[in-house]
């Protein structure tokens, strides 16, 4: 059973728009240098100290990650799994730097439905591209990258503005590729269709809600949690393919790329448009589920994500 309803305008409440980033300005300046320095094999050392960093002493992460681990597996979370979360997080932040900058020679990719986006290049038709904060968007954007398939990337990034401007100091030609979500929606409507009109990808997460984002509830890992309307509206509005997208880390150094058709195009009547986007939200949990199962550290969500908001 699903449902739509409306966010207080202008009130992120307790959702992840009201944390802190982690860390502090200087730890991660230095933590890039060293990165880019030394290389990623022995940055995994530092990987590992800052996972049992938070281990310790980071209480709201690790109950977040004790209750997504207890829901994935079905039984309470031992530390060292909470400590694990914590260091594929710690890893894929990292491992940052080094796409951006296309020092990728420690990593190795797979790629499965890559022939979807293949199809969309040659036909020269842009597409929407909906993952989750799970595993590596920026493993899927290197990758589109060094194929020549443009993706530019839509989101909220108030939350996290210092990694943001450090990792857009390592690459500025990828942090112009990047539409903020802000207080004009039609500026970036007009944004993203010009984007799609030239062939181009537009990359945006669906299950995190923005401010006065429009709530759709949906079954998922056994209960209703609150995911946003915008991206499936978005992509009804502009009347353009929809492919879900997830990059899944796997120790040490391998990534799955995934992508996979989620509509040739979304339709609806305006009188029946609430009904239709709660059935569309409910496929994309299913199929977050589906991944999600299949590398639980990956899910990057350090909040109660079931939390009414």
């Amino acid at each position: 059973m699903t449902a739509v309803e409306a966010t207080p305008p202008g009130d992120p409440g307790s959702t992840w728009l009201s944390q802190r980033e982690r860390g502090t300005l200087l730890g991660m300046r230095v933590a890039f240098r060293l990165a880019t320095f030394i290389g990623r094999r022995p940055m995994r050392v530092l990987v590992c100290g800052l996972a049992l960093w938070h281990r310790l002493f980071d209480r709201e992460a690790v109950a977040a990650s004790r209750d997504w681990l207890e829901r994935v597996h079905g039984r309470p979370a031992g530390f060292w799994e909470v400590y694990c979360h914590f260091r594929t997080f710690a890893q894929v932040t990292l491992d940052r730097v080094f796409l951006l900058t296309g020092r990728t020679a420690g990593l190795e990719f797979s790629a499965t439905g890559d022939e979807h986006l293949e199809a969309l290049k040659a036909r020269r038709r842009g597409a929407v591209l909906l993952g989750a904060h799970l595993g590596s968007y920026e493993a899927m954007r290197s990758r589109g990258a060094e194929e020549r398939t443009p993706i530019q990337v839509l989101g909220y990034f108030e939350n996290a503005r210092m990694i943001n401007a450090l990792l857009e100091r390592l690459n500025p030609a990828q942090a112009e590729r990047v539409i903020h979500l802000g207080d004009d929606p039609v500026g970036v409507m007009v944004k993203v269709n010009a984007r799609l009109q030239d062939g181009e990808m537009v990359a945006l997460l669906g299950d995190r809600i923005g401010l006065n984002d429009r709530v759709v509830r949906a079954r998922f890992f056994g209960e209703e949690a609150p995911f946003a309307s915008g991206p499936f509206l978005l992509a009804l509005v502009l009347r353009c393919p929809v492919y879900l997208v997830f990059g899944l880390f796997r120790e040490p150094n391998h990534y799955e790329l995934h992508c996979e058709p989620f509509a040739e195009r979304l339709e609806a009547p305006r009188h029946a448009r609430d009904a239709a986007i709660a059935a569309w939200v409910q496929r994309y949990a299913e199929r977050l589920e589906h991944y999600a199962r299949s590398a639980p550290d990956n899910w990057f969500n350090f909040f109660d994500f079931w939390s009414p908001r």
